[in-house]
Order: structure tokens, then sequence, then C-alpha cells
């Protein structure tokens, strides 16, 4: 079960996260009081798939596994790494998660509501400004890497349909003919 974990104690740790690194300590230290830091041990569910989450996570430390659940089946589809962000959706929206988000190990995830982050851009917006800017990168990141295996797999649709064509081919070649 996941554990709150002390802010103080990890607080170099987590100044070197890119998305703090620029931040000033009154803005550092004001996003902290407004966050949570949670330890996360190996298998735990950081996120479920169809729940409803208002929360934006930072993975300071360790990495997760992203999987979705279809037609009973869990599909792996990518590790995130230390300092990326996840479930920027729920800053937007109020949707169910589309994804399941589980430690990979011993992780520390610091996590911040939405009505907490909007609070803390209203009062620090030159941090805010830059949260919005890794908030915009994570996404784009994420997008590009989505086209590149929808790319792939239509790719591979096209290459197999081909190929089908070609043994269509091949077998109506090979048809005896009223001759023979």
């Amino acid at each position: 079960m996941a554990v709150t974990a002390d802010r103080n104690k990890y607080s170099d740790l987590i100044k070197k996260n890119v998305l703090f690194r620029y931040m000033s300590e009154e803005a550092f230290f004001a996003f902290l009081h407004e966050s949570e830091l949670m330890e996360f041990e190996d298998g735990e569910t950081i996120i479920a798939q169809d729940d409803v989450s208002q929360f934006l996570y930072c993975l300071i430390k360790g990495s997760v596994a992203i999987s979705v659940r279809e037609k009973g089946d869990d599909i792996y589809i990518y590790n995130l790494e230390e300092g990326e962000i996840f479930g920027e959706a729920a800053i937007f929206l109020t949707e169910l998660r589309i994804a399941t988000v589980t430690s990979s190990g011993t992780s520390l995830i610091i996590r911040i509501h939405r009505k907490n982050l909007i609070k803390f851009i209203g009062e620090y917006s030159q941090a805010g400004n830059r949260i919005f800017i890794m908030l915009i990168y994570s996404l784009l990141k994420k997008l590009r890497a989505s086209t590149r295996e929808i790319t792939a797999a239509k790719k591979l649709y096209l290459e197999v349909q081909k190929m089908k064509a070609q043994m269509e081919k091949l077998l109506q070649e090979l048809e005896p003919t009223s001759l023979d």
C-alpha cells in the first residue's frame, strides 16, 4: 500500500527533477505543501484504468509501467522513467483513466490535485507557466510516440494486405485449368 513519504527528507532529490529545477525556493516549497509525496512498492497500482482521478503525477525516483486492459487481457504499453509526468488529462478533464499505471520496483512520486495545482499556478504564475510547458511537452512526446506506433501498425497492415493479394494471385495461377 502506498506510503506518504517525508517531503523534507527528499527535497534535494525532488529539486533535481526538471519540473522543479528552475522554481524559486518559495515556489518549490509552496508546491510541496500543496502536493503529496508517495512511495509505491513493486507491482502496486498508482492509477487504475476506468477510475476517475484529478491528480497529476511526477515520477521522482524509479519507474512505472503503463498498461491497458482490453477484453480481459492486460496489454503492456510502455514504461515511464524518473522525471516523467503522467496523468496530465486529469488537469483538464474529469474522465475515466484510459490506462493502469503500476510501480516497477519501488517508486517515489509526487501527486498534486487539480484544485491545488490551479491554486499554486494562481499564486506562482512564473512557475505555473513552466509547469504548463512541461505538461505540453509531455503530452506532445506521448502523441509523437503514439503516432509512430500507429504508423508502424498501419504499415504492417498494408504489408500483410499486399502479401495476401500476392498469395491470392499465386493461388489463382496454380489452379488447374480445363486444359489440364
